[in-house]
């Protein structure tokens, strides 16, 4: 695993729990994302045309 990332609506409050995370996976980049920007994020990649072949 490279990367933990955390999906919060409260980013300030995820102190304790990213504390946990970097001493169980040292390895690991934690990263936390607002809800509301993933939402975003994901509509605006489904937007996107498709250059599969059908």
């Amino acid at each position: 695993m490279n990367k933990v990332v955390l999906l919060t609506d409260r980013p300030e409050e995820c102190e304790t729990l990213i504390s946990c995370l970097k001493i169980l996976f040292p390895e690991c980049e934690v990263q936390i994302q607002p809800k509301q920007v993933a939402k975003l994020q994901r509509t605006s990649l489904a937007l996107e045309p498709s250059t599969s072949k059908k």
